[in-house]
């Protein structure tokens, strides 16, 4: 599947990516989350990078990955890193706000294997693995913005939902988490539920935005859920 440099890279997220790449770094992780995704669909902003730890890549190299791009983004403002679990975050804060985070988290599995970005020389997840955990974030965390990626995605064909379902398996399956369709199928409804609580169609005022995601919603409870066997 092609690749290409999206069009809407925040700029913290160049410099970040470029002195990793200057520094040789560039190798010893990948790309992943919604910026990766704009690799293959460039379709919406995004303001922050995701990526996973290579698998060979040391703890020192791990310290040398987050001083550099603490070091680049000090240069534009107060910089702060969090850690919880196995997820660094470096986040760059202007007046007391953050306005960019570079999270790197660890692989509990990988499906394919990552190819390097067309712009830079840095990692990139393969389009399997960038759909696979775009698809366990729908599942377990189903903000707003994994129900549109998804869509986004099957409604350009680059993906079936049935596709979608199948790699959210596979990924499960390797990760030794729960492949179980009631358990998934309920948290998508569930996710779906309190989205349409927290934002009904008749609290949108654009026309336009109010159509949008009267399509989403529908498509996920008649087709996108259907798509999901036992």
């Amino acid at each position: 599947m092609p690749i290409h440099r999206p069009t809407q890279i925040p700029d913290h997220a160049t410099v970040s990516l470029e002195a990793l790449a200057g520094q040789g770094l560039g190798h010893k992780i990948t790309l992943g989350g919604a910026f990766g995704l704009l690799h293959y669909l460039d379709y919406r902003e995004t303001h922050d990078v995701d990526a996973w730890w290579a698998e060979t890549t040391s703890t020192d190299e791990k310290d040398q990955i987050i001083e550099v791009v603490r070091d680049v983004l000090a240069k534009a403002g107060e910089v702060r890193v969090r850690q919880w679990g196995d997820v660094v975050s470096i986040e760059l804060l202007q007046d007391s706000r953050k306005v960019f985070s570079f999270q790197i988290a660890s692989r509990s599995a990988r499906l394919g294997t990552p190819q390097l970005a067309p712009w830079t020389d840095v990692l990139l997840d393969s389009f399997q693995d960038l759909i696979a955990s775009k698809m366990v974030a729908l599942v377990e965390r189903g903000a707003p913005r994994d129900f549109r990626d998804i869509h986004a995605v099957c409604q350009n064909q680059l993906c079936t939902a049935v596709e979608c379902w199948e790699l959210w398996r596979q990924r499960q399956q390797r990760a030794g988490g729960s492949t179980d369709s009631d358990r998934a199928r309920l948290a998508v409804r569930t996710h779906l539920g309190r989205i349409a609580a927290q934002r009904p169609l008749a609290s949108i005022e654009d026309p336009e935005e109010r159509a949008a995601a009267a399509r989403v919603r529908t498509w996920f409870e008649k087709e996108f859920l259907d798509a999901l066997v036992d």
